[in-house]
């Protein structure tokens, strides 16, 4: 965990590890819409497009020659207008099991049909099932989580359009104020996993 205060108030900033990430998920694994609501915001999702998501959102972008697929989840009424973004299989695969356990659950209704303060309740309860200091981990830090984490593996890869890509994923807009919003509110510390690449080549 990485945490950096903020300049104008109160709290601080948080960006979890992959490991961290890893056991915040695992500690609800018998709850599956908390689940799949944390995942979505380790996927960038702000909290008021969490509760908005639909079965029918996903969609499969392509499958390699070895087999392996590649997803998207529409964000048809975002902040900043509709936008796609990246998804991994293990989330698709949940929230399909989800519409096929649940009977009620329809092609178009939310996956998450709770309130935006039921959710952030929701990650309350998630921390609490971990040790060590999560205390002030909010439902925004797993979006910082992620946008810090997807740019900074990107770039490492060399993807020269690593900024522009993820603020596109994630929503921000392509101006000067969107820009910075995104570089002094969501870009975090370098990532565990990166420092830990980027020394294999030293």
């Amino acid at each position: 965990m990485q945490t950096r205060p903020y300049e104008k108030k109160e709290g601080k900033r948080i960006w979890l590890n992959r490991e961290e990430q890893d056991q915040l998920l695992s500690g609800i694994q018998d709850q599956p819409r908390l689940r799949i609501a944390l995942q979505l915001g380790l996927h960038g999702l702000r909290t008021d497009e969490i509760v908005r998501v639909e079965p029918g959102h996903l969609r499969d972008i392509e499958t390699r020659q070895d087999g392996t697929e590649k997803f998207v989840l529409e964000i048809p009424k975002g902040k900043t207008g509709a936008r796609e973004v990246p998804i991994d299989a293990d989330l698709k695969e949940r929230i399909n099991y989800l519409k096929a356990a649940d009977q009620d659950l329809g092609k178009h209704d939310p996956i998450i049909d709770v309130s935006k303060r039921t959710l952030r309740n929701w990650i309350g309860n998630a921390r609490d099932e971990l040790d060590g200091d999560y205390s002030k981990l909010g439902m925004h830090d797993l979006r910082r989580t992620w946008a810090t984490d997807t740019y900074y593996s990107l770039a490492f890869e060399g993807v020269p359009i690593a900024e522009e890509l993820v603020m596109s994923w994630g929503g921000w807009k392509m101006t000067a104020t969107g820009r910075e919003t995104f570089r002094e509110n969501y870009l975090g510390p370098v990532p565990d996993h990166v420092t830990a690449q980027a020394l294999e080549t030293l």
